[in-house]
């Protein structure tokens, strides 16, 4: 049966993974978000990165709309206006901003200019946390030093210089009312505070490294290793590129490292219910040769043989255990939306840092095998990873409700009446607390308004960095010893998210659009089932992805680019067979197949379909 279908794939067959990456025409078809300067896909309704809808405008030309020459907004009111520029939104605006877009006065009204700054204002406001993230992936660039050097150089409004270039041409923008809206206008998201980088440094104490902090501003842009073949204005012009073109180059050059299967693989053999601590150790134990070989997996006491779906099944297994609060190892950010290094990891295992130095060669193998998994890390740990820098405002995506304590204590006086020192309360265990000094004697001394600013300083750095850079530490050289950190470098943190994760959303027609049938098809079976999935909520979507590909996650270039474990393309294929030859519908995750019973009514392929994807299917056979 197998042996069948590989035969009807014989064109995917000779189609690997990097070659439907890099010949991709619809990179030629972007648009771009007006949150983030991100470019998707045409076929895409909503940012890749932020998830902001295609039709959002902060800053709309009214001349344009007016006109209705060619517009889809002709149906609005056509009259001169003092204001060249209005801010709308389209009909699938959130329902506060709308609000406030209707209230506004019309077109002709001398007000308009002022409202439409403050609209502006208030829309950058209601941007949620991943909006902002993505926004400010804006707020350092690269550029040179006097020494020709790339290096690191902060923009004081970075992504509101085009809505600075368009409010310029308002008239009524010369009055001192405006300039000072305009003014709080682009610093809306714009903090200052010292931005720090990390990188490894290597010592005759520390061979193997420890992780560093440095101030952000005028440090080296771009981190190689030693047998680095790229220069920095390579690296400079691949980082330029839109996220499509930069993941062709990843994948070109990570593909390029793959030992070939006949020089030797690497097997890890698992026990399912020692699953962590036998692959770290195995990953750990692993050559640098080995990193790079093909990887199979076995399971201790199944049969199974090992063409793809088992890859994929511990690559799932792992990211829950790996990730699981329980585990100790990481927790939830206080936002929950990111997966933070628990400072206080040595309670879990005295060999913390060597689990931690394993999860880095996990992630990295992930990344080569072009594996995604449900790990969304916290900005700052992406921003680690990387070397970008990070600052003040990445607080809130860790802690926001300590972000905003410090932000209030900045911003007011008498502080020495809340009778804090420099020290952190830290967990420890359940119940149990530790403090730490951020200085020596650090208890000793009162937080007052002359050197709050240092305590501030000191509790984001305690937070972001000190309390976990060994941890980090450890992640980078695992990651780095199978993902040379040039080829990451070029990449910002929202973008390494979107290559480790994946795209959150699916779906269903581009799923559709490229499904294949193997044997003979059942035209009602076949609509059932795509009826089934359009009703399915987004989990349910990817819960039967998962029960079919053995991965919940699709690849940004959508479902065209589906693998098999070797790298070759694999698309999504449904197969009808007889209702006594199987019950249930049944997954072939090896080749990325479903099978479909023919039943008699639809009502009985939901519930099979709805009970199948609620079930933790786990373990391999010989089918």
């Amino acid at each position: 049966m197998e042996a069948n279908f590989l035969r009807q794939q014989a064109l995917p067959e000779t189609m690997l993974r990097q070659d439907v990456i890099a010949s991709d025409q619809d990179m030629n078809n972007l648009w771009e978000c007006d949150v983030c300067s991100f470019k998707s896909y045409d076929a895409h309704n909503t940012c890749m990165l932020c998830g902001t809808d295609r039709s959002f405008r902060l800053i709309e030309n009214t001349n344009r709309l007016a006109s209705g020459s060619g517009s889809e907004h002709s149906n609005m009111p056509s009259s001169a206006s003092n204001a060249k520029y209005m801010l709308y939104m389209e009909e699938k605006e959130n329902a506060m901003t709308r609000s406030a877009v209707n209230r506004g006065p019309p077109i002709g009204s001398k007000s308009m200019a002022r409202s439409n700054r403050e609209m502006f204002k208030r829309k950058l406001s209601a941007l949620n946390l991943r909006q902002q993230s993505a926004r400010r992936r804006h707020e350092w660039s690269r550029e040179r030093n006097d020494d020709g050097e790339l290096v690191w150089v902060r923009k004081k409004y970075f992504m509101d210089r085009k809505a600075l270039k368009t409010l310029r041409n308002m008239d009524s923008l010369r009055s001192q009312s405006s300039v000072s809206l305009r003014d709080s206008i682009l610093s809306n998201g714009s903090v200052n505070s010292v931005g720090i980088v990390s990188k490894i440094v290597i010592s005759p104490k520390n061979p193997t490294g420890r992780l560093s902090l440095e101030t952000a501003e005028g440090a080296r842009a771009f981190r190689c290793s030693d047998s680095s073949e790229f220069s920095q204005d390579e690296l400079g012009q691949v980082a330029s590129l839109p996220f499509q073109q930069k993941h062709a180059w990843f994948v070109q050059h990570t593909a390029a490292m793959e030992v070939p299967w006949e020089y030797g693989h690497l097997l890890l053999e698992i026990e399912r219910d020692n699953l962590l601590h036998n692959s770290c150790e195995q990953l750990l134990w692993a050559t640098p040769a080995q990193l790079h070989q093909s990887l199979r997996i076995k399971f201790a006491n199944e049969p199974g043989v090992d063409a793809g779906g088992l890859v994929r099944e511990w690559f799932t297994l792992m990211t829950k255990e790996v990730f699981d609060d329980a585990t100790g190892l990481f927790c939830r950010s206080g936002n929950g939306d990111g997966l933070m290094i628990n400072p206080a990891s040595a309670e879990a295992s005295v060999d913390h840092l060597m689990y931690f130095q394993a999860i880095g060669r996990f992630i990295g193998r992930a990344l080569f095998e072009g594996i995604l998994i449900d790990a969304h890390l916290a900005i700052p740990v992406c921003k680690h990873i990387l070397g970008v820098p990070i600052t003040f405002s990445d607080l809130q995506f860790v802690d926001n409700d300590l972000y905003k304590n410090l932000k209030w204590l900045r911003d007011n006086t008498g502080v020495e009446s809340l009778a804090l020192d420099f020290t952190v309360n830290v967990d420890q265990m359940p119940d149990k607390m530790k403090v730490v000094d951020l200085l020596p004697n650090g208890s000793d001394i009162p937080v007052t308004d002359d050197n709050k600013m240092e305590y501030i300083t000191l509790r984001f750095k305690w937070v972001v960095a000190t309390s976990i850079s060994q941890q980090l530490g450890s992640i980078m050289q695992g990651l780095f010893s199978i993902i040379p950190v040039e080829l990451l470098s070029v990449f910002d943190h929202q973008e390494l998210e979107l290559l480790i994760c994946g795209i959150p959303d699916i779906d269903v027609q581009d799923w559709k659009t490229h499904t294949t049938y193997v044997g003979e098809r059942d035209e009602r079976v076949i609509t059932w089932f795509w009826n089934c999935v359009h009703e399915f909520s987004n989990e349910q979507k990817a819960r039967l992805l998962q029960f079919t590909t053995g991965s919940a996650r699709v690849p940004v270039q959508g479902f065209k680019a589906l693998t098999m474990n070797d790298g070759r393309i694999c698309p999504f294929a449904i197969q009808c067979v007889n209702a006594d030859e199987c019950l249930y519908p049944r997954a072939h995750t090896c080749f990325n197949r479903i099978d479909l019973p023919r039943y008699s009514v639809e009502k009985d392929l939901r519930i099979a379909l709805s009970l199948v994807i609620q079930m933790e299917v786990t373990g391999f056979t010989i089918e």
